[in-house]
């Protein structure tokens, strides 16, 4: 199924399911309490009600929601400057000169193919880093470690270059702690109670079309808030899916047919 396909249905399924919890919770409530006499003041306190807990409910969301945006920002950033770290040892090891330059530099375009090919899927299901990648990094490393420079150049490069590889397992540690960090229960509960004590209140209102028409576009708002915070909560996978663009445009490069 083609990404922005299962993505739509994912956001059509948030706001279904939002929708209806707004209104059941509504036919609940007016089952549960009966009509409401007009003449006293039980209108007021329910809406002074309703409207505070759907304040603190909306704080709720746009805390989490700004959160994960930060989040999924962040991310982008680490990907790029990962690319950049890879780019860098690439480069810089052909400047070193010498018999590690071949093969720091295949192992390299080895480790940015199953990036692309085989990390990214399995980020976006869960399970964590490629440890075929692992030991293509792990391979460049120990032949960076054994570098012997004679000369300040040498020397220079060969610094670069390690902290440069020690980087990029830094922030392959940063993806797969993003890949794995899931909203618990505590999250979601509260994020649905609070839906069912915005609409209960509104029992005092008659069922009328506009009434319900009404309670369900809030349903739907909120439905959509909560389909983009868990869009953002995991980047690897729809809907909020990242492209390894990064890494294919290192592909596209020197570093996709190396010497």
């Amino acid at each position: 199924m083609p990404p922005f396909l299962a993505s739509a249905l994912i956001g059509v399924a948030f706001v279904a399911v939002t929708s209806h919890v707004t209104i059941a919770s509504y036919l609940a409530a007016r089952r549960l309490f009966g009509a409401v006499d007009e003449a006293d003041r039980t209108y007021d306190v329910a809406a002074t009600v309703a409207v505070r807990i759907a304040a603190l409910h909306g704080l709720i969301l746009v805390l989490v929601y700004a959160q994960e945006l930060d989040a999924y920002r962040d991310l982008r950033a680490d990907l790029i400057e990962e690319a950049v770290a890879v780019s860098d040892v690439f480069n810089d090891v052909r400047r070193y000169g010498g018999p590690a330059v071949a093969p720091v530099q295949a192992g390299l375009a080895r480790y940015v193919r199953l990036v692309v090919d085989d990390e990214w899927d399995r980020l976006g299901r869960g399970q964590g880093l490629s440890p075929a990648a692992w030991i293509q990094w792990n391979d460049a490393y120990e032949r960076l470690l054994d570098l012997e420079p004679a000369s300040d150049r040498e020397r220079f490069l060969a610094g670069r270059l390690r902290d440069r590889i020690t980087a990029i397992a830094r922030l392959r540690q940063s993806r797969e702690a993003t890949s794995i960090d899931r909203f618990p229960t505590l999250f979601w509960a509260p994020a649905l109670i609070g839906l069912v004590l915005v609409a209960a209140p509104l029992f005092v209102f008659r069922p009328t079309r506009l009434h319900l028409a009404l309670i369900a576009l809030f349903g739907a708002y909120a439905g959509i808030i909560l389909f983009f915070i868990y869009g953002f909560s995991n980047p690897f996978a729809v809907p909020g899916r990242l492209e390894p663009t990064a890494f294919e445009r290192l592909l596209a490069g020197d570093i996709g047919a190396p010497p």
